[in-house]
């Protein structure tokens, strides 16, 4: 993809744990603690809040950007997305500053009050903002998306910039089976309504990238086997969205407990896993 000196790519990474790289910690010698010059991010301590104005960039490093839980200097997305974009900009490719949204917090669905305290990502939710780590933290994280995403566009747009959505990274899904009943029964109604409503709040064309559900640690075959076909049918729809599949890379081990993509808990990703993802999503655009 050719950008241009105005564009402004964006990167969006919500969902719950899998999306901030639970588990996953960066070594010392990995983390980014001096910011980056051409990736930038939403610290926490400017932009974690209703009613702002606009939105506050910051040079991108790996503690204090994800809006949601404080769970920082992990393999992620963002993470390696980041590193990857600085890196063919010190080698001359002439890319435009990217920038990157995150907003995750462990276990939350998107369901209507089916388990107390976590869906924090349904949105009807009454506004709720108590920052802090996992267990603490209590954020109404879908009005809190759709005022970062409409800021954020209004904000480069103001800069004279054009901005563009890479993709908008929905890695969530295990708490919806993991509940099971009426979350499952209006799953496909639920991410429609959700998945529409960020779309409007940017305004602009943006792909939604899915992930495939591959965890079976909830024993619920049934309910992992409508979810994947709700999201495979998104997929199928033509609306722009896409799959981030591990089965089809070389990671991907069936007859491993693990998969050979899971950490021990056989829920989360390991740190390889997460590089994989911002290797597959810097294909599309470097």
């Amino acid at each position: 993809m050719v950008f241009t000196k105005k564009d402004a790519p964006i990167l969006i990474v919500f969902g719950q744990s899998n999306a901030h790289g639970h588990g996953t910690r960066l070594p010392e010698k990995e983390k980014i603690s001096t910011p980056l010059t051409n990736v930038f991010g939403l610290q926490r301590r400017y932009n974690q809040a209703y009613g702002l104005k606009d939105v506050v960039w910051s040079g991108f490093t790996t503690g204090g950007m994800n809006l949601g839980e404080c769970q920082d200097h992990t393999y992620c997305l963002a993470e390696g997305f980041a590193r990857i974009w600085q890196k063919k900009t010190e080698e001359g490719c002439g890319l435009p500053p990217l920038y990157i949204i995150q907003i995750s917090i462990g276990s939350m669905g998107i369901a209507e009050g089916e388990r107390d305290g976590l869906n924090m990502w349904w949105p009807e939710r009454p506004l709720q903002l108590h920052p802090g780590a996992l267990g603490e933290v209590d954020i109404s994280l879908y009005p809190l998306a759709v005022q970062i995403l409409s800021l954020a566009v209004k904000n480069l747009k103001n800069a004279g910039k054009d901005p563009k959505i890479l993709g908008l990274h929905w890695n969530q899904w295990e708490t919806e089976v993991d509940t099971g009943g009426e979350s499952i029964r209006n799953a496909r109604r639920n991410y429609g309504e959700l998945f529409h409503g960020l779309r409007r709040a940017a305004g602009i064309p943006c792909p939604i990238w899915l992930y495939r559900p591959l965890s079976d640690i909830y024993k619920r075959p049934a309910e992992l086997a409508e979810l994947t076909e709700i999201f495979e049918e998104f997929v199928k729809s033509g609306e722009d969205y896409h799959m981030m599949d591990l089965t089809q890379s070389g990671l991907w081990d069936p007859s491993r407990t693990d998969k050979g993509i899971f950490q021990a808990d056989c829920v989360h990703y390991t740190a390889e896993v997460h590089r994989y993802f911002a290797r597959r999503q810097a294909e599309e655009f470097l």
